[in-house]
């Protein structure tokens, strides 16, 4: 069975709504309050989990959490969805937080404690990370940029050379990281259009997005830059994806429709998810994005997060209902 490693952060929510986010000084009742679990790796493995056949594809996930109420609930919160959280060590202190303030506008201000997140050093990534049941090696190893970046630096090179498949979300963008070193190590590498634009150091225009072959071009020129031989993979929000592989043209794949947009936080994740999913399930490059694309227009028609990740079944239906009008 092939199993899909993700390394990456966990954080438990605290979301509050508001009219407005107060002065400094300022003391003013909020619309609503709720808590989540959540950080960008712990919402990755949930949605690879949610979106692949447990039948036929492992899942586990390597993290860090402190020992404290938020850290037992984010542990909860994978196994009962049927993640191997045999790797996620309780540290002293606490657990990852991210305070979120967010207004009726839909505008956000996100405060990040790393705590369990911030206490991995370089020396902490081991060959045991990639060890699937105390036998061989997991098949892909799926990593963000939440974690310090020496230890994400280590983690790319320590499963580069051990020939995993890496699939790399470099979120959120530092630059300083996306090196052509690092992009020479990775397989699948899953970006958005502000992350594409941040590594070619150009805006993308109105124009660009709603221009198929603009998008398809810089795609292209991404390539070229970093003379990269991995897949490509572009997320245009509602404009749709396009993604290229070595020696190959790019294309461009029209968006699913979503049947409405209410928060669009979990899209990413969940396109993620379902397409890491499909490639472990052995479908192609193409498959595995038309799967990513059903699940993103899944996941805008929901409220959160981790919350808003859709299964398999719901992106299956998806998937075959579009299928169906085009015969």
């Amino acid at each position: 069975m092939p199993h899909v490693t993700i390394f990456g952060s966990l954080n438990y929510d605290l979301v509050v709504t508001t009219e407005r986010v107060p002065k400094g000084g300022e003391t003013i009742k909020c619309d609503s309050f709720a808590t989540h679990c959540g950080g960008k790796g712990a919402n990755q493995a949930l949605a690879v989990r949610r979106l692949s056949n447990p039948k036929t594809v492992g899942v586990r996930m390597v993290g860090r959490v402190g020992q404290d109420a938020f850290g037992q609930q984010l542990k909860a919160g994978l196994a009962q969805a049927g993640t191997d959280i045999s790797q996620v060590e309780e540290v002293p202190g606490e657990s990852g937080v991210a305070v979120i303030l967010v207004e009726r506008n839909g505008e956000n201000r996100i405060l990040v404690n790393a705590g369990a997140n911030g206490t991995y050093t370089p020396q902490d990534v081991n060959i045991d990370f990639f060890v699937v049941d105390g036998k061989g090696l997991t098949d892909y190893l799926v990593i963000q940029n939440e974690l310090p970046t020496p230890v994400v630096l280590r983690a790319i090179e320590v499963a580069s050379d051990k020939g995993l498949k890496i699939v790399y979300n470099p979120s959120p963008m530092e630059r300083s990281i996306v090196t052509p070193r690092v992009i020479s190590q990775i397989s699948y590498l899953v970006v958005n259009e502000s992350e594409l634009a941040a590594l070619l150091q150009q805006d993308l225009t109105v124009t660009d997005l709603t221009d198929h072959d603009a998008l398809i071009g810089r795609v292209e020129e991404f390539r070229a830059k970093y003379d990269f031989k991995g897949t490509l993979v572009t997320t245009f929000g509602g404009h749709g994806t396009a993604y290229s592989t070595h020696g190959a043209e790019a294309v461009f794949v029209k968006p699913f429709k979503a049947e409405k947009v209410v928060d669009t936080t979990g899209a990413g994740d969940s396109f993620l998810g379902a397409f890491v999913g499909a490639l472990a399930d052995g479908r192609s490059v193409p498959d595995a994005v038309k799967w990513g694309a059903a699940a993103g227009s899944l996941a805008v028609g929901r409220q959160g997060a981790a919350d808003s990740i859709p299964m398999l079944e719901e992106a299956q239906a998806v998937v075959e209902s579009m299928e169906a009008q085009k015969r």
